[in-house]
């Protein structure tokens, strides 16, 4: 196992804690989230695009940068609206064991939808290419995972990504 490897576990172990923490409700409604923020990301790049800073030369750079702030952006409206909304189910008396534990299946989900995204990214970029990538246990079946699902990214950054 590479540094790669240990870093995929702990960012999904992480996940899991924090679901757990965090709960059921608070989890579906941060996953939902975390799907609206991907479809207005992909809904607004090519309009956000000429915005980006001129130092970004190329078009995917500036095509990543608008669908990353596009995303963070939405993330987080979308976060404050899924606090308000868990307080006031919570507020009706869910049992905080059964939250908790659903809460860390979905931490788990999600754990695995941001490594995917870390691997998207990287395929950007040559870091695919490194030892501490090629010579990881999990690059492999993350990268296969990843080709998979790179054609739901939008056309500009899709082309891009390569393994």
């Amino acid at each position: 196992m590479t540094q790669f490897d240990y870093i995929v576990l702990v960012i999904i172990v992480l996940s899991v804690l924090l679901g757990w923490w965090r709960g059921l409700v608070y989890e579906i409604l941060s996953l939902l989230s975390w799907i609206t923020s991907y479809f207005v990301a992909k809904a607004w790049v090519a309009e956000l695009a000429p915005y980006m800073p001129s130092v970004l030369e190329s078009e995917a750079l500036k095509s990543a940068a608008a669908f990353m702030a596009a995303f963070i952006t939405t993330l987080i409206l979308c976060g404050i609206a899924a606090w308000a909304l868990n307080k006031l189910i919570k507020s009706f008396g869910l049992d905080w064991r059964t939250d908790g534990v659903l809460g860390a299946f979905f931490g788990f989900m999600r754990g695995l939808i941001l490594v995917l995204v870390v691997v998207l990214i990287a395929g950007l970029t040559k870091l695919p290419q490194t030892p501490f990538w090629r010579d990881a246990l999990l690059s492999k079946p993350l990268q296969n995972v990843a080709i998979v699902v790179k054609d739901l990214l939008p056309d500009e950054i899709s082309q891009r990504v390569s393994f």
